[in-house]
């Protein structure tokens, strides 16, 4: 999604990493505690850019990437769940 806007926002974008560490209590999903949190309780971006631009460039457009980044949206603004069972008996 960066390296597609890029250009639009100005960016002279040689070499973009985005690493993601999170946190996770592996006692809630395997239920040895029962008020420990079962999916991750913190996310870190860790975003690695070269570009030939200003340092408030870059972070300007990492706030536009992240504002419009579907990932993120997803795990902001969580969607709607289905679940469909197909059996073959």
């Amino acid at each position: 999604m960066a390296k597609s806007f890029a250009r639009k926002h100005k960016i002279n974008l040689i070499d973009i990493q985005v690493k993601m560490e999170g946190e996770l209590d592996t006692d809630g999903f395997t239920g040895r505690n029962k008020n420990a949190k079962m999916g991750f309780s913190k996310i870190t971006s860790r975003f690695y850019v070269k570009a030939d631009n200003t340092e408030q460039e870059i972070r300007d457009f990492i706030a536009f990437v992240e504002s419009n980044c579907p990932v993120l949206d997803t795990l902001v603004n969580t969607p709607e769940f289905v679940t469909e069972i197909y059996s073959n008996k």
